[in-house]
């Protein structure tokens, strides 16, 4: 069950109280997707994962997080305008804005996790050109923590061939993991099934329980 609760937080960049409702608790019927989107109910809950003040327009997990970036970034044309892209989801435009944050701050994991999450919200809206300019910016971030020896190598590793099948980039998913163990069964078996769809040429969305062929379980997420 979803408990959402009712709070009032201060802007870290502006100063502004703003209300907001925030996930203190919800469950998972199911494993998630093989890019690591949550089944139902969490799945449904990402308008609460994301806070952004109605004054400035500073965007965070929780708005009053410390912020490093001076007032004046935030109203530059650059931010305001999410790189010039067009998004349906007004969701997803606030997880852009977090990611490039994120990427601003150099903080490549959580830029990774936002502009994951505005994917996620693109797949929602059926936005199908931003999600793709999503996805091929996780997969950099992705790539930059991988080539950094990142403690969580074999997740970033699955979750970068999810998202090259899920752009469509088959070739270079086969070409790239044609040889690579991952030393651990569940995390090879998800690997050759990414690998066997990406030659099938298929791009649709998978859970971890379709490449391991086994029945979800039940999960209580504490936020």
């Amino acid at each position: 069950m979803t408990r959402p609760v009712r709070t009032k937080r201060t802007c870290a960049v502006c100063g502004t109280v703003n209300d907001y409702i925030e996930l203190a608790s919800t469950n998972t019927m199911g494993g998630p997707d093989l890019d690591f989107r949550p089944a139902e109910m969490m799945r449904s809950t990402m308008g609460l994962w994301i806070q952004t003040c109605r004054k400035c327009g500073y965007v965070s997990t929780k708005i009053d997080e410390p912020c490093i970036l001076p007032a004046e970034w935030f109203r530059s044309e650059r931010y305001r305008t999410s790189d010039g892209l067009e998004f349906v989801s007004p969701l997803a435009d606030e997880f852009y804005k977090q990611y490039m944050i994120c990427r601003e701050n150099s903080d490549t994991e959580k830029a990774l996790e936002a502009v994951l999450h505005a994917a996620w919200a693109c797949d929602d809206a059926n936005d199908i050109e931003n999600a793709v300019i999503c996805r091929k910016l996780a997969i950099d971030s992705a790539s930059e923590l991988i080539d950094g020896n990142s403690e969580d190598r074999t997740l970033l590793l699955l979750l970068k061939a999810d998202l090259l099948r899920r752009i469509g980039d088959f070739d270079r998913l086969v070409e790239e993991y044609a040889n690579v163990r991952l030393d651990e069964e569940r995390a090879d078996k998800i690997l050759s099934f990414q690998i066997r769809k990406a030659k099938q040429k298929d791009a649709s969305c998978y859970r971890v329980e379709d490449a391991l062929e086994v029945d979800a379980g039940y999960t209580i997420v504490i936020n």
